[in-house]
């Protein structure tokens, strides 16, 4: 596999005082297929056709790509997990010391997971990953490169009425974590319009949100939550009563 050169193609920039991480990666399409292929199976998927307000079904099983002992992934799988693993390590690592001046080698927990969204799905609504210290999100399809999987082979998802704004399909918003209404609206948002490859890390505080996905084929993004391990302070606590 190809070796990713992090240190000099990550951009760190601050929105609002909160850094932000970007970096185009271009995995093999051997190993997208593969990690679409296992977030399918994983099945945290929106199953439900929201375009007339109806039929929102959500799948929200628990589980973590990088545990290797779940027995439903085959050999070729569970290679193009560890690649994508190991590529996520040197991104989030990278990351940790240009935004935080943090040690890259210090010990990181992390929990990888899915999100597959078929045409004209329900929007993300705004949230945060409680209890992470960071998040990256890797987007592997954002349309026409996979078709959602069906029971009616004859159903076609292009097939589904347009929306007005197909260009924002998708489209990532991070949310000013700041209070403050004296802050313009304008800019209490950052939008980025995905493409494949596109990988954006922030703080697990900012809230964020997405656009509906309106265009044919499915949009999947793989999420990695991660936690940096507190070597001063992280022996103390005690369980609460």
């Amino acid at each position: 596999m190809q070796d990713y050169d992090i240190s000099d193609s990550l951009d760190v920039t601050h929105e609002w005082t909160t850094p932000i991480g970007s970096i185009n990666i271009y995995l093999p399409d051997v190993v997208r297929t593969a990690l679409v292929g296992i977030m399918t199976k994983c099945q945290n998927v929106f199953t439900g056709n929201n375009y007339d307000g109806t039929g929102n079904e959500f799948d929200a099983k628990t589980y973590n790509l990088f545990d290797y002992s779940n027995k439903e992934w085959n050999e070729n799988e569970i290679r193009c997990l560890q690649e994508f693993e190991k590529i996520a390590s040197k991104i989030i690592r990278t990351y940790i010391k240009k935004a935080w001046n943090m040690d890259e080698n210090v010990n990181i927990q992390a929990r990888c997971f899915g999100n597959i969204q078929r045409t004209h799905s329900m929007r993300t609504l705004p949230h945060y990953h409680h209890g992470w210290d960071g998040v990256l999100s890797h987007y592997l399809t954002v349309g026409d490169e996979f078709k959602f999987p069906t029971e009616d082979p004859d159903a076609q998802d292009d097939e589904l009425p347009p929306f007005d704004n197909p260009d924002t399909s998708g489209s990532l918003l991070l949310l000013d974590p700041r209070p403050s209404i004296k802050v313009p609206n304008n800019n209490k948002a950052k939008t980025i319009i995905p493409k494949i490859g596109t990988t954006i890390l922030h703080p697990g505080y900012v809230w964020h949100e997405t656009h509906g996905h309106t265009r044919a084929g499915v949009r999947s993004a793989i999420i990695v939550n991660f936690n940096i391990e507190n070597t001063n302070y992280g022996i103390l606590p005690t369980k609460l009563i």
